[in-house]
This record gives C-alpha cells, sequence and structure tokens, in this order.
C-alpha cells in the first residue's frame, strides 16, 4: 500500500492504523531535515516513546488537538493513531511541509487535519477550532481541547507563561474551556513547574503555574532518545487549568509581584518586593505591604507557599489602588536611566536627579 492510500472508515472505528509510511529516520534522510541548533530543534525518533507522551495527554479520541512544532512527525503520528476529530499542526520550519502533507493526506478518511506554517508565539488559537463549542469551565471534565508538543527548549518557559496569561483571561486555547497541556521541557524547567515549596527548584514558574493549574511531571525522558542529543534529559508535564484559580488578580499585576519575589532568591523576600516601589516611598510601603499580607518580610522567596505569595499580590494590589502612580514603576527601567545618566557624565560621576 504506498504512503497515500485511502484508509477504508471501518478502520477507525476500531482504532486507526496508518498504511505502510516511510520511518521518521528515513524522511530526515529522505529530506535532509538536520536539525536546526538555532531553533532548539531536537527530533525524538522512537514511536514507543510519542506514543508516550500522547497517552499522557489522556483521551483525546473525538477531541480537537493542537500540535506545537511537529517537526518531521513523529507525536503527529502517535496523535493521528489516537483518532482526533480535528488536529491542526504549527510548524514555523518549512522543510517539514512534505511530511506534514503527506500525513494530512493519510488521514483525510477518517480526520481532520490543518497545517499552519508560522510561529507558534503568534498563533492565534481561539480561532483553530471552528467546530469546537465552548465548554462549561466549571464543568469537571476539561474541555476537549489539548496542546501537544515537544518544546523548542529555547521559547518554553515564554511561551508557557504565554499560555498561563491566556489561561487567566480565558482566551486563546482556553477560549474554549479548560484545555489541558502536555508539554516536553529540559529537565530542569519541567521540575521547576511542580517544585512544591522549600524545593531547590522552586520559583517564580512554580508558583505561577500553580496559582492557575495543576501541574504533573508524568515522565522523564533520557536525552538519548533524541537527535541530535541534547545535553540534558528531557521531562514530559501535564498541566490541567482550576477550576476556580487561586486569585483573581489580574495576571499582569501576579507575574510582576512573583518575579519580584523571585528575583533575588537567595536573599530576604523583603529585598525583591521592595523593588516594586520607587525610592521616594520605598521603605514605607514595603513595610505596609508585609504588614497587610501577615507574611514574614525575613522568609526567602523559595520559603514562600503559594497562598503567602498571593497575599503578597493582594496586598500590592490594594496599594495600587491607593497609590496609581506607582503602577508604571519599573525598577530595572530606572536602574537603566540611572546607568545611561552615569555614563553621559564628563568624569563619570552620578549627575543630580
Amino acid at each position: 500500500m504506498s504512503a497515500t492510500a485511502k484508509i477504508p472508515k471501518a478502520l477507525a472505528s476500531s482504532g486507526i492504523r496508518l498504511p505502510p509510511l516511510p520511518t521518521i529516520r528515513d524522511l530526515v534522510k529522505l529530506y535532509q531535515l538536520r536539525a536546526i541548533k538555532q531553533l532548539s530543534q531536537n527530533f525524538l525518533m522512537d514511536e514507543r516513546l510519542t506514543d508516550k507522551i500522547v497517552r499522557a495527554a489522556g483521551k483525546i479520541r473525538d477531541h480537537h488537538v493542537l500540535e506545537v512544532g511537529p517537526g518531521p512527525g513523529g507525536i503527529t503520528r502517535s496523535i493521528i493513531r489516537q483518532h482526533p476529530r480535528h488536529l491542526v499542526v504549527v510548524e514555523k520550519d518549512r522543510r517539514f511541509m512534505p511530511t506534514m502533507e503527506m500525513l494530512a493526506e493519510v488521514s483525510q478518511p477518517f480526520m481532520r487535519m490543518d497545517i499552519v506554517r508560522g510561529d507558534i508565539l503568534d498563533y492565534r488559537i481561539e480561532g483553530a477550532f471552528p467546530d469546537c463549542e465552548p465548554h462549561d469551565w466549571m464543568d469537571p471534565v476539561p474541555a476537549p481541547v489539548h496542546l501537544i508538543g515537544n518544546l523548542p527548549f529555547a521559547i518554553s518557559t515564554r511561551l508557557l507563561i504565554n499560555w498561563l496569561r491566556d489561561m487567566s483571561l480565558r482566551t486563546g486555547a482556553w477560549h474554549y474551556g479548560r484545555a489541558s497541556l502536555t508539554l516536553t521541557f529540559q529537565k530542569e524547567v519541567a521540575e521547576r513547574i511542580v517544585a512544591p515549596i522549600l524545593s531547590d527548584q522552586r520559583c517564580r514558574l512554580s508558583v505561577m503555574n500553580q496559582i492557575w493549574s495543576k501541574p504533573d511531571l508524568r515522565f522523564m525522558i533520557s536525552g538519548r532518545a533524541f537527535v541530535p542529543k541534547p545535553e540534558v534529559d528531557v521531562g514530559v508535564v501535564t498541566i490541567v487549568p482550576l477550576q476556580t484559580p487561586l486569585t483573581q488578580v489580574h495576571f499582569d499585576t501576579v507575574e510582576k509581584v512573583i518575579r519580584h519575589i523571585f528575583s533575588m532568591r537567595q536573599k530576604y523576600c523583603r529585598r525583591g518586593v521592595s523593588n516594586l516601589y520607587p525610592p521616594t516611598v520605598r521603605d514605607e510601603l514595603t513595610e505596609l505591604t508585609f504588614r497587610k499580607s501577615s507574611v514574614d518580610p525575613l522568609s526567602r522567596s523559595f520559603q514562600l507557599s503559594v497562598d503567602e505569595c498571593l497575599r503578597i499580590v493582594e496586598a500590592y494590589d490594594e496599594l495600587l489602588q491607593q497609590h496609581p502612580e506607582i503602577r508604571g514603576y519599573d525598577y530595572r527601567a530606572a536602574k537603566s536611566k540611572v546607568a545611561r545618566e552615569v555614563a553621559d557624565t564628563d568624569d563619570g560621576t552620578e549627575i543630580d536627579r
């Protein structure tokens, strides 16, 4: 049977068996698909591992799936075999279009597969599944929408923060309801996402994920399974949005405060929080923040629970209402301005401000 042969619909009812196709390794050789280091590309060739990643996503039969960066199509094949209703793949690299088109053709008799050539950072997921009706957010069962992908390491953290923001606002993929994520991250990042209080890996990413979702580190994959072999192992993480997030404060405010709390991880959390405020009111408002939140200012960030972090967030948000002039203050921008002013003086001394 050729790679483009049609599959009888009867096969779809009992599980999908794709016609004989070239292996991923053969396709990589055939199309000379060398992984590009600048794009953080690492190909996963082992079909048993791609199947395991897709199984971690749970039931996807008759569901809607978006795959991020399918590359030569290893995970894509595993997704297709689980018979989703609609699969959208978003791939930036045009070299992978022939392999995606081949898979779209062989899957055509029993499912819809759309190929989007573009950057996932720019793609508007709320338009991906026109036939998917939005689901009630409070339904105990998450929406039948899944984001799956072997993420490029270079953009994984940025992409996850972007998605958490969409999750909090119920836009993008979360326009459809509580869409779930099944993603690969380098081992250290995967461990940070799920890190509990007092963990060496506890960081901003831990708290931000745990405010809006339930992240679960499902399993590790040895770096040897990838081509080319990365310097680290890889963790597969599932992320399911909480029915009731732990705060109603706007995501941007939460992210700003949590980032400051963890900006000086080994110092007292008071130090990071103080940088939320301009120098003229810094001491006064920092003290007030900790008094309102009932958090020990001499704690270190990794010693803070999610609840304690959110109490600091809520105290800051309350102070913003009382002192709207501090909303736009950016400690880093202020430091950069001082540095520029110093550099502009003839003798290198700081000028009056």
